[in-house]
């Protein structure tokens, strides 16, 4: 895609770009006019199977005002689920005839919202009532493919869909805009000169090894699909909700899935994509949403991930591994690997979600668990304050454990065990009520004197306002 259109979407959407070596900022948080078609697009013969009301919704596109003139005058008479698809035609609507197109949505509405395509769409996103027509999945390709073609084979006629398709919306790059880092090299602690003890990183272990992974490289490449312990997994890092999440990357089948960045959202919430089969899969839940595998009903299997600095994660794990940064992406990309770069670089930069609470700040860091259909969200400044918890969520009796020292939250089952607050940090080890002692660990609480584990509870952190759009069932601690 041409960059100069590329420039166009990102001022339409107010949204950071990242593409190829270039780095596209923050342009106006309203739409200023159209984005420039991507090449290779071909508008469907109006005979197809999606005729009728996407055949006139093409023509309130074209450029030619005798053909929107046509258009609006039949759409005038349409019913109100038009709004939905009429939403995603407004987002590329020429300069010209957006005037004519925003009446007809306030028509159809009865609500006077404004020329911005944002409050548009938290509109449409807000309304159970309405139902997009038939053949809807194949109109959000189309319209998509403008961007970059291949949309329209990921949502084609007939692709299973597990989510609210309307709140797809564009996340300013086009497919495999963000590149992921796949199979990283990786060095010893003690070799690793490019990090310092105040980084942070994402903490795993899996298989027996541990692996650290730099946040100020996560920061920009979003996703990240690596082996550790002979275990494929996938690290994908939503930085708009603020949620990065490990998942084992093994489908049903026991085959290897490999991930990159879809170029869309869900509710502000980073869709990736597999590159077998091209379904969409959700940063925040695991859950194949659109293709092949959300027809088959897959679901990732979160595993527990540490978030934390790299020198306490050393002195932990003096085995650890780190991952290198490429210094020949960080050329090409033009990315900084430094820490907090990427974060000022998208600072201010917001998608709108219809679904929000005020129970907690937007952009308040939580502690996110579900725990057997059971959601709960810890505000992680209270937990470093209070820095252990003990719980029960899912009718699983659990405790959280805050080292405010290092950043660390984890969570373990405690069976009918009490822990009392540790008097000093690093928190190493719990001691019960019993009198037993037990170790921290990546994979449970260990019992001093032998005997089983108490295993860990895979949680993650995330902004308030991105969990809340996936659960709004959702308690607060």
């Amino acid at each position: 895609m041409a960059l100069h259109s590329l420039f166009r979407l990102a001022a339409a959407l107010g949204c950071l770009a990242l593409i190829g070596s270039t780095i596209l900022p923050a342009q106006s948080k309203d739409p200023e006019g159209p984005p420039a078609v991507a090449p290779g697009y071909t508008p469907p013969d109006s005979g197809g199977a999606a005729a009728g009301v996407y055949d006139r919704l093409r023509r309130l596109m074209s450029e030619k005002p005798k053909a929107r003139r046509r258009a609006l005058k039949a759409l005038g008479r349409a019913d109100a689920a038009t709004l939905v698809p009429l939403v995603d035609a407004y987002f590329f609507m020429p300069n010209e005839a957006r005037e004519d197109a925003r009446q007809l949505l306030e028509n159809l509405s009865g609500e006077q919202l404004g020329d911005r395509w944002r409050d548009w769409f938290l509109h449409v996103g807000g309304r159970d009532d309405l139902a997009p027509p038939a053949g809807y999945v194949a109109w959000k390709g189309e319209v998509f493919s403008r961007i970059d073609p291949v949309y329209r084979r990921i949502l084609a006629p007939g692709t299973e869909v597990r989510l609210r398709l309307r709140e797809v919306q564009w996340g300013g790059v086009a497919l495999d805009g963000i590149p992921a880092i796949d199979e990283p090299d990786s060095v010893d602690a003690d070799t690793a000169r490019f990090m310092r003890d105040t980084d942070t990183v994402f903490g795993v272990r899996v298989g027996g090894e541990h692996r650290a992974y730099p946040v100020k490289v996560l920061s920009w490449h979003e996703l990240l699909n690596d082996t550790v312990g002979g275990q494929p997994i996938t690290l994908s890092f939503c930085t708009l909700c603020g949620s990065g999440i490990l998942y084992s990357a093994v489908d049903e089948n026991g085959g290897r899935l490999m991930f990159g960045t879809s170029g869309l959202l869900y509710r502000s919430n980073k869709l990736m994509f597999d590159r077998a089969t091209l379904s969409l899969w959700t940063n925040l839940t695991g859950e194949a949403v659109a293709g092949t595998h959300a027809a088959r009903g897959s679901r990732l299997t979160m595993l527990p991930m540490t978030l934390t600095r790299w020198g306490a994660w050393r002195q932990r794990h003096p085995d650890t591994t780190v991952m290198v940064p490429d210094p020949a992406a960080a050329q090409r990309t033009g990315y900084r690997y430094v820490e907090g770069a990427a974060d000022q670089a998208r600072a201010g930069i917001r998608f709108p979600v219809w679904r929000q609470s005020d129970a907690l700040e937007r952009n308040v860091r939580i502690y996110a668990l579900r725990i057997n259909g059971e959601a709960k969200a810890y505000p992680v400044d209270k937990l470093r304050a209070e820095r252990l918890v003990h719980d029960t969520l899912g009718k699983v009796p659990i405790v959280l454990v805050a080292d405010g020292g290092s950043g660390a939250i984890r969570a373990y089952e405690r069976g009918q065990h009490r822990f009392e607050t540790p008097a000093s940090t690093p928190i190493r080890q719990l001691r019960a009520e019993d009198g037993s002692t037990w170790w921290l660990g990546e994979d449970g609480l260990t019992p001093d004197a032998g005997g089983s584990l108490l295993p860990r509870v895979p949680g993650h952190v995330a902004f308030w306002f991105g969990w809340y759009a996936f659960h709004p069932e959702t308690t607060v601690y």
